[in-house]
Protein backbone atom coordinates (compact mmCIF):
# COMPACT_ATOMS: atom_id res chain seq x y z
CA UNK A 1 0.00 0.00 0.00
CA UNK A 2 1.45 3.36 -1.02
CA UNK A 3 1.38 6.56 1.01
CA UNK A 4 -1.03 8.10 -1.49
CA UNK A 5 -3.36 5.13 -1.10
CA UNK A 6 -3.24 5.59 2.67
CA UNK A 7 -4.25 9.24 2.25
CA UNK A 8 -7.18 8.22 0.07
CA UNK A 9 -8.23 5.60 2.61
CA UNK A 10 -8.16 8.19 5.42
CA UNK A 11 -10.28 10.50 3.25
CA UNK A 12 -12.87 7.71 3.01
CA UNK A 13 -12.84 7.38 6.80
CA UNK A 14 -13.24 11.15 7.11
CA UNK A 15 -16.25 11.06 4.81
CA UNK A 16 -17.84 8.22 6.77
CA UNK A 17 -16.91 9.64 10.19
CA UNK A 18 -17.02 13.48 10.18
CA UNK A 19 -15.75 13.55 13.78
CA UNK A 20 -12.53 11.76 12.79
CA UNK A 21 -9.91 14.46 13.41
CA UNK A 22 -6.27 13.61 14.29
CA UNK A 23 -4.43 16.51 15.91
CA UNK A 24 -1.45 16.02 13.58
CA UNK A 25 -2.54 14.72 10.18
CA UNK A 26 1.02 14.16 8.97
CA UNK A 27 1.69 11.86 11.90
CA UNK A 28 -1.63 10.12 11.24
CA UNK A 29 -0.72 9.43 7.60
CA UNK A 30 2.80 8.34 8.51
CA UNK A 31 1.58 5.99 11.24
CA UNK A 32 -1.14 4.36 9.14
CA UNK A 33 1.32 4.01 6.27
CA UNK A 34 4.00 2.52 8.52
CA UNK A 35 1.53 -0.06 9.86
CA UNK A 36 -0.22 -0.95 6.59
CA UNK A 37 2.36 -0.45 3.84
CA UNK A 38 3.05 -4.20 3.74
CA UNK A 39 -0.55 -5.07 2.88
CA UNK A 40 -2.16 -4.93 -0.59
CA UNK A 41 -4.30 -1.80 -0.98
CA UNK A 42 -7.30 -3.78 -2.22
CA UNK A 43 -7.39 -5.86 0.98
CA UNK A 44 -7.06 -2.82 3.23
CA UNK A 45 -9.79 -0.95 1.35
CA UNK A 46 -12.06 -4.00 1.48
CA UNK A 47 -11.50 -4.20 5.26
CA UNK A 48 -12.28 -0.48 5.64
CA UNK A 49 -15.47 -0.90 3.62
CA UNK A 50 -16.48 -3.96 5.68
CA UNK A 51 -15.89 -2.04 8.91
CA UNK A 52 -17.94 0.99 7.80
CA UNK A 53 -20.83 -1.18 6.61
CA UNK A 54 -20.97 -3.23 9.82
CA UNK A 55 -20.11 -0.52 12.38
CA UNK A 56 -22.83 0.75 14.69
CA UNK A 57 -20.60 2.58 17.19
CA UNK A 58 -20.17 5.74 15.11
CA UNK A 59 -16.41 5.77 15.77
CA UNK A 60 -13.66 5.43 13.16
CA UNK A 61 -11.64 2.21 13.31
CA UNK A 62 -8.20 1.77 14.80
CA UNK A 63 -5.42 0.20 12.74
CA UNK A 64 -5.81 -3.03 14.68
CA UNK A 65 -9.53 -3.22 13.84
CA UNK A 66 -8.77 -2.94 10.13
CA UNK A 67 -6.14 -5.68 10.40
CA UNK A 68 -8.66 -7.82 12.28
CA UNK A 69 -11.12 -7.43 9.42
CA UNK A 70 -8.45 -8.59 6.97
CA UNK A 71 -7.79 -11.59 9.21
CA UNK A 72 -11.47 -12.54 9.02
CA UNK A 73 -11.15 -12.64 5.24
CA UNK A 74 -8.23 -15.08 5.58
CA UNK A 75 -10.16 -17.28 8.01
CA UNK A 76 -13.06 -17.46 5.56
CA UNK A 77 -10.73 -18.56 2.78
CA UNK A 78 -8.92 -21.19 4.89
CA UNK A 79 -11.15 -22.72 7.54
CA UNK A 80 -9.21 -24.31 10.38
CA UNK A 81 -9.57 -27.89 11.59
CA UNK A 82 -11.25 -28.34 14.93
CA UNK A 83 -9.29 -30.11 17.67
CA UNK A 84 -10.88 -33.52 17.18
CA UNK A 85 -10.41 -33.46 13.41
CA UNK A 86 -6.74 -32.55 13.92
CA UNK A 87 -6.31 -35.40 16.41
CA UNK A 88 -7.86 -37.86 13.94
CA UNK A 89 -5.22 -36.86 11.39
CA UNK A 90 -2.52 -37.51 13.98
CA UNK A 91 -3.99 -40.94 14.83
CA UNK A 92 -3.99 -41.86 11.15
CA UNK A 93 -0.36 -40.75 10.84
CA UNK A 94 0.65 -42.70 13.96
CA UNK A 95 -0.48 -46.01 12.43
CA UNK A 96 2.33 -45.83 9.90
CA UNK A 97 4.95 -43.90 11.86
CA UNK A 98 7.13 -46.63 13.38
CA UNK A 99 9.08 -46.87 10.11
CA UNK A 100 7.68 -43.93 8.09
CA UNK A 101 7.35 -41.09 10.61
CA UNK A 102 9.03 -38.49 8.39
CA UNK A 103 6.74 -39.25 5.46
CA UNK A 104 3.60 -39.16 7.63
CA UNK A 105 4.70 -35.96 9.35
CA UNK A 106 5.01 -34.12 6.03
CA UNK A 107 1.41 -35.07 5.16
CA UNK A 108 0.03 -33.22 8.18
CA UNK A 109 -1.17 -29.59 7.84
CA UNK A 110 1.43 -27.05 9.05
CA UNK A 111 -0.44 -26.09 12.24
CA UNK A 112 -0.85 -29.78 13.15
CA UNK A 113 2.87 -30.31 12.55
CA UNK A 114 3.61 -27.52 15.02
CA UNK A 115 1.44 -29.20 17.64
CA UNK A 116 3.10 -32.59 17.07
CA UNK A 117 6.55 -30.90 17.01
CA UNK A 118 8.54 -33.51 15.03
CA UNK A 119 8.55 -36.86 13.21
CA UNK A 120 10.37 -38.23 16.25
CA UNK A 121 7.33 -37.47 18.39
CA UNK A 122 5.08 -39.30 15.95
CA UNK A 123 7.39 -42.32 16.06
CA UNK A 124 7.48 -42.27 19.86
CA UNK A 125 3.68 -42.18 20.04
CA UNK A 126 3.40 -45.00 17.48
CA UNK A 127 5.70 -47.22 19.56
CA UNK A 128 3.94 -46.55 22.87
CA UNK A 129 1.75 -49.27 24.38
CA UNK A 130 -1.63 -48.13 25.68
CA UNK A 131 -2.29 -50.87 28.22
CA UNK A 132 -5.29 -49.39 30.06
CA UNK A 133 -6.31 -46.57 27.77
CA UNK A 134 -4.84 -43.89 30.04
CA UNK A 135 -1.88 -43.07 27.80
CA UNK A 136 -4.09 -42.37 24.78
CA UNK A 137 -6.39 -40.09 26.77
CA UNK A 138 -3.48 -38.13 28.23
CA UNK A 139 -1.73 -37.84 24.86
CA UNK A 140 -4.92 -36.69 23.16
CA UNK A 141 -5.55 -34.09 25.86
CA UNK A 142 -1.99 -32.77 25.67
CA UNK A 143 -2.11 -32.60 21.88
CA UNK A 144 -5.41 -30.72 21.83
CA UNK A 145 -4.13 -28.20 24.37
CA UNK A 146 -0.99 -27.62 22.28
CA UNK A 147 -3.05 -27.44 19.10
CA UNK A 148 -5.26 -24.70 20.56
CA UNK A 149 -2.14 -22.67 21.38
CA UNK A 150 -0.75 -23.11 17.86
CA UNK A 151 -4.06 -22.14 16.22
CA UNK A 152 -4.24 -19.00 18.38
CA UNK A 153 -0.64 -18.17 17.49
CA UNK A 154 -1.36 -18.63 13.78
CA UNK A 155 -4.26 -16.18 14.07
CA UNK A 156 -1.92 -13.62 15.61
CA UNK A 157 0.56 -14.22 12.79
CA UNK A 158 -2.16 -13.56 10.21
CA UNK A 159 -2.57 -10.07 11.66
CA UNK A 160 1.03 -9.16 10.81
CA UNK A 161 1.91 -7.49 7.53
CA UNK A 162 4.02 -9.45 5.01
CA UNK A 163 7.12 -7.31 5.68
CA UNK A 164 7.03 -8.15 9.41
CA UNK A 165 6.51 -11.84 8.60
CA UNK A 166 9.56 -11.76 6.34
CA UNK A 167 11.61 -10.24 9.16
CA UNK A 168 10.47 -12.95 11.58
CA UNK A 169 11.18 -15.67 9.02
CA UNK A 170 14.65 -14.25 8.42
CA UNK A 171 15.37 -14.27 12.16
CA UNK A 172 14.16 -17.87 12.49
CA UNK A 173 16.34 -18.96 9.57
CA UNK A 174 19.36 -17.30 11.14
CA UNK A 175 18.67 -19.20 14.38
CA UNK A 176 18.54 -22.47 12.44
CA UNK A 177 21.88 -21.74 10.75
CA UNK A 178 23.50 -21.05 14.13
CA UNK A 179 22.47 -24.48 15.45
CA UNK A 180 24.84 -27.48 15.05
CA UNK A 181 23.88 -29.37 11.88
CA UNK A 182 25.03 -32.85 12.86
CA UNK A 183 23.44 -33.06 16.29
CA UNK A 184 20.40 -35.35 16.53
CA UNK A 185 17.94 -33.98 19.06
CA UNK A 186 15.81 -36.14 21.29
CA UNK A 187 12.06 -35.63 21.27
CA UNK A 188 12.27 -33.79 24.60
CA UNK A 189 14.99 -31.49 23.22
CA UNK A 190 12.95 -30.83 20.06
CA UNK A 191 9.88 -29.90 22.11
CA UNK A 192 11.94 -27.63 24.37
CA UNK A 193 13.44 -25.90 21.32
CA UNK A 194 9.97 -25.44 19.80
CA UNK A 195 8.67 -23.93 23.04
CA UNK A 196 11.61 -21.51 23.19
CA UNK A 197 11.00 -20.41 19.59
CA UNK A 198 7.31 -19.92 20.32
CA UNK A 199 8.12 -17.77 23.36
CA UNK A 200 10.49 -15.59 21.31
CA UNK A 201 7.89 -15.25 18.54
CA UNK A 202 5.18 -14.22 21.01
CA UNK A 203 7.50 -11.50 22.31
CA UNK A 204 8.04 -10.18 18.80
CA UNK A 205 4.29 -10.14 18.19
CA UNK A 206 3.72 -8.06 21.33
CA UNK A 207 6.36 -5.54 20.21
CA UNK A 208 4.78 -5.27 16.76
CA UNK A 209 1.31 -4.64 18.16
CA UNK A 210 2.41 -2.06 20.69
CA UNK A 211 2.90 0.24 17.70
CA UNK A 212 -0.78 0.02 16.76
CA UNK A 213 -2.25 3.49 17.40
CA UNK A 214 -5.83 4.74 17.33
CA UNK A 215 -6.41 8.25 16.04
CA UNK A 216 -9.71 10.16 16.50
CA UNK A 217 -10.83 11.60 12.84
CA UNK A 218 -10.31 14.07 9.97
CA UNK A 219 -12.25 17.27 9.37
CA UNK A 220 -11.18 18.21 5.85
CA UNK A 221 -10.13 15.73 3.15
CA UNK A 222 -8.16 18.43 1.37
CA UNK A 223 -5.63 18.45 4.22
CA UNK A 224 -4.36 15.01 3.19
CA UNK A 225 -3.51 16.20 -0.33
CA UNK A 226 -0.98 18.61 1.15
CA UNK A 227 0.83 15.92 3.18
Amino acid sequence: MTRQEVKEMLMVLQAAYPNYNPQDKTIAVNTWYDMLCGYPAEKVNAAVKAYILSDTSGFAPSIGQIVEKMQLFCETETRELNEMAAWQLVLRAMRNSIYHAEEEFTKLPPVVQKAVVSPGQLREWAMSEDVDGTWMNVTQSNFMRTYRVEVARDKEMQKLSPDILKLISKTQNQNKISQPENKTLTVAEERKLAEQSATQLTGRLRVAYKRDTHFPAVQHAAVYHRL
